[in-house]
């Protein structure tokens, strides 16, 4: 008997996305629910979960989550417990103009994902990669509406 479940989409954040999830919610923690739902999965690699812990070292960003009462541990934590961690053996080169944000592509590819969450404007740019869609919040989560 043929089974009736959707297949899940695999997807990539980018650690604006992230960031913006974790500490100001709005569209982009509905992808982050949509991943606690099991509506999709979320992959990281090691260099992403470094990427994203630099960034919350940044004082602008450190004085909001802390005076939310929030600390980078536990922002770390969440984000490793909802994302499956892939080695991103695989280096590529195509962000010209961003060389850093070819960890993404690469996680993308480790992880056999579909998408790659975004708000960045070099990845975006970019718009795709051999299977993997580069899209912006918005229309990811039109995507998974569909």
């Amino acid at each position: 008997m043929p089974s009736s479940r959707k297949r899940v989409p695999k997807a990539v954040l980018d650690t604006n996305v992230w960031v913006s999830a974790l500490i100001w919610g709005g569209r982009p923690s509905e992808v982050v629910h949509a991943a606690e739902d099991g509506m999709i999965k979320i992959f990281a690699s090691k260099e992403i979960i470094e990427e994203i812990s630099q960034v919350l070292e940044y004082p602008k960003i450190k004085r909001v989550y802390e005076a939310a009462g929030m600390r980078h541990e536990e922002l770390i934590e969440t984000i490793i417990g909802i994302s499956k961690l892939v080695n991103a053996s695989l280096k590529v080169t195509l962000i010209a103009e961003h060389p850093a944000d070819d960890k993404f592509i690469e996680c993308a590819l480790a992880a056999g994902a579909g998408y790659i969450v975004s708000g960045d404007r070099h990845l975006l740019k970019k718009a795709g990669y051999e299977k993997i869609r580069i899209v912006p919040v918005g229309e990811f989560l039109g995507i998974l509406k569909k």
